[in-house]
């Protein structure tokens, strides 16, 4: 009966492949305003979360030529500049924030530049994977043992093993569903519960193919809400989102599974999404503290399952 969040820091990363960035601020205050209310939020309550940052946001310049085995062009969107002149592109100060706060929060690792690890050769993904350890080591003084793949496009695992990678958050997807089945799974829920495993040699933790912390319903960042949803009142958008979140940690404390909420950190940047997630952390704390629940980041899943995979082959 464990409750995992996820959140996912990419700025411009996360769709420089593509160079469209309407959904963000034009200079990444709106996110970076956002992970402030969160980390103080996150102390008063005392929730931890894995933030999974794109490794190049630890940098606070580079001149935007970076020997690594991509295809042709993959960073023709890097600016090449600083925090200063960049700052969708450059964030070491958002780093820094999440380690200085009280909380015990988990710096996982979402590549060095949001590669599609499925569609990259092996070379590529173990490069990335290098760089970004190395940026994540000189931060906190250890690597990371979690990484979210970049639209959950597997990477391989020899990949993720020799990088010292041990827990992998994974989607299942849902979207072959009906339009009717896929608009009342976005706005009913429920929200599913599953179990992690370990897969040759990684943790798998899993979660839904869209962000499930936040509501599909609502504005996402900058963006619109999608068409189908714009009709409903948006207190009657946000009460469903609440609902949709307190039916989730009944489940996990019901089936005693994991459920594991994500989302992207641009997607909560507004002020339609913030007070759902707020009232959320207060109730998931709430549960915790009565010993409905335990709250756990992928770091902790990972320990857990090898645990209790240690201790059956104990007792066999």
């Amino acid at each position: 009966m464990a409750v995992t969040i996820s959140i996912e820091i990419e700025l411009g990363w996360g769709v420089h492949d593509v160079g469209e960035y309407p959904h963000l601020s034009d200079d990444g205050s709106a996110e970076r305003a956002c992970l402030g209310r969160l980390l103080e939020h996150c102390d008063s309550v005392d929730v931890p979360i894995s933030f999974d940052v794109v490794g190049h946001l630890f940098e606070s310049d580079c001149a935007g030529d970076h020997d690594g085995p991509h295809r042709e062009g993959w960073f023709d969107n890097d600016p090449g500049t600083d925090e200063a002149r960049d700052p969708l592109f450059y964030a070491p100060e958002m780093v820094r924030q999440i380690r200085d706060h009280t909380t015990d929060h988990e710096l996982c690792t979402h590549t060095y530049s949001h590669v599609i690890c499925g569609e990259a050769t092996p070379e590529t993904v173990a490069w990335e994977l290098e760089e970004a350890q190395s940026l994540i080591r000189a931060a906190t003084g250890s690597g990371t043992d979690s990484i979210v793949p970049p639209r959950h496009s597997r990477p391989p695992a020899e990949q993720l093993r020799e990088a010292g990678i041990e827990c992998m958050r994974m989607s299942r997807d849902t979207s072959d569903r009906s339009t009717a089945a896929r608009l009342k799974e976005l706005l009913y829920g429920p929200h599913p519960v599953y179990e992690p495993e370990l897969v040759d040699g990684v943790v798998e933790t899993y979660c839904t193919s869209y962000p499930s912390l936040t509501s599909s319903a609502l504005p996402s960042g900058r963006r619109s809400v999608p068409a189908p949803f714009r009709a409903l009142p948006v207190r009657l958008r946000q009460r469903l989102q609440r609902q949709y979140l307190r039916r989730a940690l009944d489940e996990a404390a019901e089936r005693e599974g994991d459920c594991h909420l994500w989302c992207h950190l641009y997607d909560l940047s507004n002020e339609y999404q913030w007070p759902v997630v707020r009232t959320f952390l207060d109730e998931l704390a709430a549960r915790r503290d009565r010993g409905e629940l335990e709250v756990r980041t992928m770091a902790e899943l990972n320990e857990q399952v090898r645990g209790d995979q240690q201790a059956v082959r104990t007792r066999g």
